[in-house]
């Protein structure tokens, strides 16, 4: 990313047509605009409740799109529990509250404009799910456990294949959230969906570009938020999720290596020394 683009961003311009930028937002737009399609055929009944979705290579053929916009729409359905998975079977269309897709559009984040309101993100992030977590490890069962686990090694094997995971990551996170028992974690980080997916997607798109390491790292902060919360350990589970979000901005804002920590702290101690939004080029 190029100093003059880091700047446009962060005096609020719409981000670049370039790399990683562009692929973050279209991959974004293309699985919203699938899974609202989806949804929408759900809701007319062309795809009946306890029936099974097509195959994903019939999905992209259908709809003229990648595999990977596919799993990621998939991913938002299941998310918004509009359909689940059943491994080795497929995607089935389950019965659905009065409001399946989340809060409504009026309650919604829309989309960032600039990388001021990703820090601004990530700051609202780290209370919020921190102490998400500090109650998943409380309250957890032992499907939330396995829905968690699941998530954790669909990014392995995204990572292992060169691929950003943001969709698995996303759902790690709702995971965590839903596991607290206390559904207000989870409707808000729904309505916050566009814009932590956002977040997500740069951070993943910058590790890529970096050495192996540090994407191993990346990947165990997750597992030890998981670990924390599957031996109910509370104070731990909060610690290592905020722990993960501090860390994913200080690598966005300041490039890998810069001030991590593995115990936490005060994120303001962590601020960057650019200028109010910008970040540093990978």
């Amino acid at each position: 990313m190029s100093p003059e683009s880091v700047r446009q961003l962060s005096r609020g311009d719409q981000p670049p047509d370039t790399a990683p930028w562009a692929a973050v937002v279209r991959a974004t737009r293309f699985g919203d605009q699938l899974s609202r399609r989806i949804a929408d055929m759900i809701e007319r009944g062309e795809f009946s409740v306890g029936s099974r979705l097509p195959a994903e290579s019939e999905l992209a053929g259908r709809f003229g799109v990648s595999r990977p916009v596919v799993r990621e729409a998939l991913s938002r359905l299941r998310l918004m529990g509009v359909i689940v998975s059943r491994k080795g079977s497929g995607s089935y269309v389950q019965k659905q509250s009065d409001n399946p897709l989340g809060p409504p559009d009026g309650a919604k984040f829309g989309p960032v404009t600039s990388l001021a309101q990703v820090r601004k993100c990530y700051e609202f992030r780290i209370g919020l799910e921190g102490e998400a977590a500090y109650y998943a490890a409380q309250n957890r069962t032992a499907e939330a456990l396995r829905v968690m686990s699941d998530a954790l090694n669909e990014m392995q094997t995204a990572t292992a294949r060169g691929m950003v995971g943001m969709s698995a990551d996303f759902e790690f996170h709702i995971a965590v959230a839903r596991a607290s028992g206390n559904e207000f974690f989870e409707t808000l980080m729904q309505s916050m969906r566009v814009p932590i997916e956002f977040a997500i997607n740069l951070a993943r798109s910058l590790s890529l570009t970096r050495p192996r390491e540090h994407l191993l790292t990346v990947h165990a902060e997750h597992v030890v938020t998981f670990e924390a919360i599957e031996a109910r350990d509370k104070d731990a589970a909060r610690l290592a999720m905020r722990t993960h979000i501090e860390n994913t901005c200080l690598r966005v804002f300041e490039g890998p290596g810069n001030r991590e920590t593995v115990y936490g702290g005060l994120f303001q101690h962590a601020a960057p020394s650019e200028p109010d939004g910008q970040a540093r080029s990978p």
